[in-house]
């Protein structure tokens, strides 16, 4: 096989690739082999028919358009290959089928979409304020609190409601004197200061007792969701059927014990388990925010004009990931995109600049990782062979199998050539 490459307008390559008669006839023998186990011949068995008897029958030029598939699949990629270019887009393959024939060279071309040029601005010494690390004791006692809240109780009181109380209530509300749909309830239990009611109504149920009625006037917001209530003024009559106050419990060993954390046990553990959590999330937050800072410097200074296959071709992966979300739920697309408070035009928006961002930062990392000769050893391959083995509780061999070096290569470029650009940053 011999191949020529030329650059076309945009960032378009004409790869020429010739195919050699012996290449060509390989192909031809697996187009026999493929086409035997289907054809029928009188006086032999399905698949056992001789290829001299076939091209009697069929003639040689019945195999081409098989051959010439087979001819392609092979050579086209060990063309790609050969000459180094990165594809992002099926080829646009021309073949004159007139100039095919046994013991004939194939010359076909292939219009191949590759990865843009990148022309790269300063991406070394990026000058970052880190994010602080440090625990404070109030971080500590704040993380307590929440888990605290968890673990409270309502008791029941005999006096007023107060903000922070939960009022089992009976409720019906009227519009012009008219009782609509869906604005009765009984026995509702309704915490003050959730804000779940409409705007006004939790606040006017302050101080009412046990067993008082009242009358509450609130207007629905404007943008509704009940299109006929949007906006309208309504009167509920709510009845206090009981009183609940909330009581959050001291932090003990009981309610350690509780939470079943293994190794934690005591007060005084659980302290010391809690710091360790804030600060291992501090950590991954602070790695976050300088890896952000080092990849966004080095995007904003470089030149890249991103082709639109390499767009869409980032949001269809990412539109297919939210479609398996959503059958996971077993909802439509659109409905679990609504649940999530946007419609499927918003996300596709927010996406395109997704994708676009995410493309730029891959090109612009690959680009470094050239420029700077990043590569991997051995020993790095291996390692991280061993850490997936470990993490996925499988043996080596199996991890190798299932991942190609290929694709761990690329992965490990990234984080290595990331890695170079966080050591050369300049923290402030």
């Amino acid at each position: 096989m011999n191949y020529t490459v030329e650059k076309q307008d945009g960032n378009k390559i004409k790869l020429t690739v010739t195919i050699t008669k012996e290449a060509f006839q390989s192909a031809l023998d697996k187009a026999f082999e493929k086409v035997s186990k289907e054809v029928k011949i009188d006086g032999f068995r399905q698949g056992k028919v001789p290829k001299a008897i076939y091209l009697r029958r069929f003639g040689v030029a019945s195999l081409y358009e098989d051959a010439v598939n087979f001819a392609l699949n092979d050579s086209y990629p060990e063309a790609v290959k050969a000459s180094k270019i990165n594809v992002i887009a099926q080829p646009d393959i021309d073949l004159d089928y007139s100039t095919v024939g046994e013991g004939k060279e194939l010359t076909y071309t292939a219009l191949v979409e590759v990865e843009p040029e990148v022309v790269l601005g300063s991406y070394f010494g990026t000058k970052v304020k880190p994010l602080s690390t440090d625990v404070l004791e109030s971080e500590i006692e704040e993380k307590i609190a929440v888990m605290l809240k968890t673990k409270a109780e309502n008791i029941i009181k005999e006096c007023a409601v107060d903000h922070g109380d939960t009022a089992v209530i009976n409720f019906e509300g009227f519009v012009d004197g008219v009782a609509f749909e869906g604005g009765k309830g009984e026995n509702h239990s309704l915490e003050i200061g959730s804000g779940s009611f409409i705007p006004g109504f939790e606040e006017q149920i302050i101080g009412m007792n046990p067993l008082d009625e009242r009358d509450i006037i609130v207007t629905f917001p404007e943008n509704y969701q009940a299109e006929h209530l949007a906006g309208k003024e309504a009167i509920f009559k709510v009845r206090v059927n009981e009183v609940k106050s909330k009581v959050i419990p001291e932090l003990s060993d009981e309610i350690v014990a509780e939470l079943k954390i293994e190794g934690v046990k005591t007060v005084d553990e659980y302290k010391t388990h809690t710091e360790k959590t804030i600060k291992e999330e501090k950590d991954r937050k602070a790695e976050t925010h300088l890896v952000t800072e080092v990849v966004n410097a080095a995007c904003n200074d470089a030149k890249v004009d991103i082709p639109e296959s390499m767009i869409n071709h980032e949001m269809e992966h990412k539109l297919n990931e939210l479609e398996e979300q959503a059958k996971r739920y077993n909802i439509p697309m659109e409905l679990f995109l609504q649940y999530n408070g946007t419609t499927l035009d918003e996300y596709k928006i927010h996406l395109r600049e997704y994708a676009s961002k995410k493309v730029k930062e891959e090109l612009v990392i690959r680009a470094i990782a050239k420029e700077e000769k990043v590569t991997l050893t051995e020993d790095e391959f291996e390692a991280e062979y061993v850490k997936l083995a470990g993490l996925y509780n499988q043996d080596i061999q199996t991890v190798k199998k299932a991942l190609s070096r290929v694709v761990l290569e690329d992965h490990l470029i990234v984080i290595k050539t990331i890695d170079l650009l966080k050591a050369k940053a300049k923290l402030e």
